[in-house]
Formats: structure tokens, C-alpha cells, sequence
């Protein structure tokens, strides 16, 4: 009688490696991080490699056994990296570099009779697990060490709301800051300098970088926190959408600078929607003011602004000539005989109404366009 034998089932691959494995590299885990951070050379003793071997082992921090005990060492480097004052990327490189530094060992082990073709697969996937593992143990310890300033909280918050997270993302930051968010705010940028160095707490300020910004709410005179130098004011939004407050005071700022806008302390964003509207693409609107104003372009300089402005006050004119000469000032004849004249070079297109909005548009365009070194002399509507 021939007794029957259950199948054989292979055994499952192993999640990670070996105990006697798992010791060798996490050895080798060790001196890299002791020979990239010496000054914590003495922290890293034999628990620190206990530690970093179970980690290998195991799938996840919280699986296994004995975790708590081997952690110190790496909560007290990022403790004593924020005392040092120095920055978190250092022990991320350090932990990573050691990882990288492993693998040499880890191919010698998974060459070896015995070791299964997936112990460097597992073994790679637990070296970049433990990495992961070592970092969160010390971030956690450097920020737990870090006790922010108010000015500081408040910084975090306004950089949180620019981000664009929804007011949920950001809430706790702002109680934590005493900042009660408003129905309505607007974004200040600001020259370095323009701001004064106190303001009330419904303001949150970033003035440390080379571009100053505030947030402020619409009912706030916003005067009261400038100290006269140059600075911008977006339009009024929710604070959720306090991003895009931020990108037209910036954009009205630029404006400004370039001399496009004109000057003052305080510019508003909403006093200059034409020309936000006409920069908004200035290769489309230079293209548009190459096209209907071609022309006019060759003519000498003198000439074409004479014409240009003469075109302009045509266009917004309701009568005739005698009109458009009060309004340039000029003799009724000399405007007649340029009306002649842009009738001979424009044709058609001064009695067509898309044309004429074109050009309306083209040569305010034009008049607001910064004059380039260097360059031909734009045309300047009246």
C-alpha cells in the first residue's frame, strides 16, 4: 500500500534579512553614520547597532520588539544637531549615505551558499526603510527641542495660507499664533524697508527675505503699518485665496519698478486693471501693437508721435476736427491735414469698429510701454 504525502509548499520569501545578516550590515550602518558625524561618534554604541538590526529585520518601527530602548541614540543626535544649530538635511545625507555605504556588504551576503536569490531585493528595500526609520527618530527629537517663537508661529501660518492649503490645513497654526482669520484680506509686497518694524496682530508679516509681504485684513488701513517707502496692495479676498492677493501686488510692484505704473508709496492693484490687463501677455499685446500700428512705425520719430496722438484723439472723439484740435490744443487746420494724412496710411481700417478697437488698444499699449535704451522711440498717445 503506497501512503500518500501532502504536497510540499515552498516557504515564504523573507520580508527582510537574516538575524545574522540583519547584525553584519547594520555594523557596517553604523561606522558609515560614525564616520559621517564623528563629533556623535560615541552615541552610536553596540544598542545602536541592536537597534539598527531589528529594524532591518522587521518590516516597520513599531513591529519590532525592543525598539524603545535602542532609539535613544539617534533622538539625542537630532537633539543635539538643533542645539548645534545646525540644519536636519545633515543627519537625512548622513542616514542615506550610510544606507548607500551597506550595499557592498549586502551583495557579498546575498553571493554567499545558502543566502536565497531575495536577500538583496529584501536587504535593499530594509536598508531604505531603515533610513526612513532613523530620520523621523531624529526629526522628531530636533523639532521636539525647538520651541518656536510667537514671530516665528506666525510666519509658519502666513507661509501655510500662501501655500494655498484650505483653512482646515492651517487652522491649528493659527490659534496657536492668536490669529483669528478675517472675512476678507489683502497682500501687501513691499520694497525691503517699507514696513514698519510693529503693527497690530490681525497683520502677519514675512519681512526676513529680499521680498517683504504682508497679510492684511480689508478693514485695516493699511497706511498705518507702511513707513513710506514703495509698496503694493493686491485685491481683496478670502484668506483661502490669499495667493493670488499676493501675485497681482507682486505683478503691480513689478509694474511700478519698470516704470510702466506710476510711482508712490502706496500703489493699488485695483487703480491700474487696464494695464495689469494689457501686460497681462506682452507678447500678444506687442504683437498687437506691431500689427495696427505698422503703418506709422517708419516714419521719422517726430512725425509718427504727431500722428499717433492725433489717431488717439480721433478715435475718442464724437465730433470733428475743430473738437479734436481743442482737445491737443493745435489749429483746426493742422489737425485736418493729419487726418488726411493717417486716412492715406490707414485706409479702411479707421471706418471699420474692430480695427479702431485695435488700435485704441495699440496705442495705449504703446503710451504705457517703459522706453528701452537704446531702443526706437515708442509712440505716445495724448
Amino acid at each position: 500500500m503506497t501512503a500518500s504525502h501532502a504536497p510540499v509548499r515552498p516557504a515564504p520569501a523573507p520580508s527582510a534579512p537574516a538575524r545574522s545578516a540583519a547584525l553584519v550590515i547594520a555594523r557596517v550602518v553604523v561606522d558609515n553614520i560614525r564616520h559621517s558625524l564623528p563629533e556623535h561618534a560615541p552615541l552610536f554604541d553596540a544598542r545602536a547597532i541592536e537597534f539598527v538590526a531589528l529594524v532591518l529585520e522587521h518590516d516597520g518601527m513599531d513591529s519590532a520588539p525592543g525598539i524603545a530602548a535602542g532609539a535613544d541614540a539617534f533622538r539625542r543626535v537630532g537633539v543635539a544637531e538643533y542645539a548645534a544649530g545646525k540644519e536636519l538635511a545633515r543627519l537625512s545625507r548622513a542616514y542615506h549615505s550610510a544606507g548607500r555605504g551597506a550595499l557592498p556588504v549586502l551583495a557579498s551576503l546575498s553571493r554567499q551558499p545558502g543566502a536565497g536569490s531575495a536577500l538583496m531585493d529584501t536587504g535593499v528595500e530594509a536598508l531604505l526603510r531603515c533610513a526612513d526609520v532613523l530620520i523621523r527618530l531624529s526629526t522628531a527629537a530636533y523639532r521636539a527641542a525647538h520651541t518656536p517663537s510667537t514671530a516665528e508661529v506666525r510666519r509658519d501660518l502666513l507661509r501655510e495660507i500662501l501655500s494655498g492649503r484650505p483653512p482646515a490645513k492651517w487652522a491649528g497654526l493659527a490659534a496657536a499664533a492668536g490669529w483669528v482669520p478675517p472675512a476678507r484680506v489683502v497682500a501687501v509686497a513691499a520694497e525691503p524697508g517699507a514696513v514698519r518694524a510693529s503693527f497690530g496682530p490681525e497683520v502677519l508679516a514675512d519681512l526676513t527675505g529680499e521680498y517683504p509681504h504682508l497679510l492684511v485684513p480689508d478693514d485695516v488701513e493699511i497706511s498705518g503699518v507702511l513707513a513710506g517707502a514703495r509698496a503694493a496692495v493686491g485685491p481683496a479676498v478670502a484668506p483661502a485665496e490669499a495667493a493670488a492677493s499676493l501675485r497681482w501686488a507682486r505683478r503691480t510692484l513689478e509694474l511700478v519698478r519698470r516704470e510702466v505704473i506710476e510711482d508712490g508709496p502706496l500703489v493699488r492693484w485695483s487703480d491700474h486693471l487696464t494695464t495689469h490687463w494689457l501686460f497681462a501677455d506682452e507678447v500678444l499685446t506687442s504683437a498687437l501693437v506691431t500689427r495696427s500700428l505698422a503703418p506709422i512705425a517708419d516714419l521719422p520719430s517726430n512725425e509718427r508721435t504727431k500722428l499717433a496722438e492725433t489717431l488717439d484723439a480721433m478715435l475718442a472723439a464724437r465730433g470733428g476736427a475743430p473738437e479734436i484740435a481743442n482737445n491737443l490744443g493745435v489749429h483746426p487746420q493742422t489737425v485736418r491735414n493729419r487726418l488726411r494724412r493717417l486716412r492715406v496710411l490707414f485706409g479702411a481700417r479707421l471706418d471699420d469698429p474692430q480695427a479702431r478697437l485695435d488700435l485704441r488698444i495699440a496705442l495705449r499699449a504703446d503710451l504705457l510701454a517703459p522706453e528701452q535704451a537704446g531702443a526706437a522711440t515708442p509712440i505716445r498717445a495724448a
